[in-house]
């Protein structure tokens, strides 16, 4: 489903990933894992077009999409959502999914999937003409979430899902991304959290300095001696 081949990429004159090749299949989810300023953000920023390639391609169902607006992207089935939980706090919840749904033009479709999204979340349903700033971090997440489903990707890429989360959080939007892939969305997931998203995951990547170090099945990459000593203290 998406084949990013030798990008290279990064801000102004400095150059933060070099060479990054990897791919995603139809119904995996995918982890690319790695410490702080690794180059992980540049590298999802740089798929969804709101950082230009410097060097490689990236396709998309075969197609490539480097040089698309990100509109376009969005467009053809790639949502990503960002780290940090940005929602519009002065609107209410069910006005953060609308949004979401800004490029569908199907009324029906937007209402159906609205409905399902509210049957896995009801707290979102219960707390929908809530203002968002109300909700607790965890629920701001699921809303976030949420809003990017509004589309009905076919990709979904997550950037740090559970920066700032207690654990039980992490616990239940980790839940939230398996239920979406099992409902066929395939899932990029960019994070830390090296083992709760490797034990998640079909594969993943390590990402150090900018460059992919390792990659394989996720239950091998968690019996890693690198992956063991560096990131699980082990």
């Amino acid at each position: 489903m998406l084949e990013v081949k030798n990008l290279s990429a990064g801000y102004g004159m400095v150059q933060i990933l070099w060479d990054v090749s990897f791919h995603i299949k139809e119904k995996e989810i995918v982890s690319i894992i790695g410490p702080n300023g690794a180059g992980k953000t540049t590298l999802v920023k740089t798929i969804m077009a709101l950082l230009p390639a410097k060097d490689g391609t990236i396709q998309f169902k075969g197609e490539e999409i480097q040089n698309l607006p990100t509109y376009e992207i969005v467009k053809k089935g790639v949502t990503m959502i960002p780290e940090g939980r940005e929602i519009f706090p002065k609107l209410t919840v069910e006005e953060n999914l609308q949004l979401g749904a800004y490029s569908v033009k199907n009324k029906e479709k937007i209402k159906d999937t609205q409905e399902k999204l509210y049957q896995i979340f009801p707290v979102l349903k219960k707390k929908q003409k809530a203002l968002a700033q109300t909700l607790s971090g965890g629920e701001q997440q699921m809303l976030v979430i949420c809003r990017s489903l509004m589309s009905n990707p076919q990709l979904l890429i997550l950037d740090e899902p559970s920066l700032g989360l207690a654990p039980i959080i992490v616990e239940k939007v980790l839940d939230t991304i398996t239920k979406i892939n099992e409902d066929g969305v395939t899932v990029l997931l960019v994070e830390q959290n090296i083992r709760d998203s490797l034990n998640i995951s079909n594969r993943g990547y390590v990402l150090e300095e900018g460059k992919i170090i390792i990659d394989g099945k996720s239950r091998e990459l968690l019996s890693n001696s690198h992956i063991k000593e560096v990131y699980l203290g082990l």
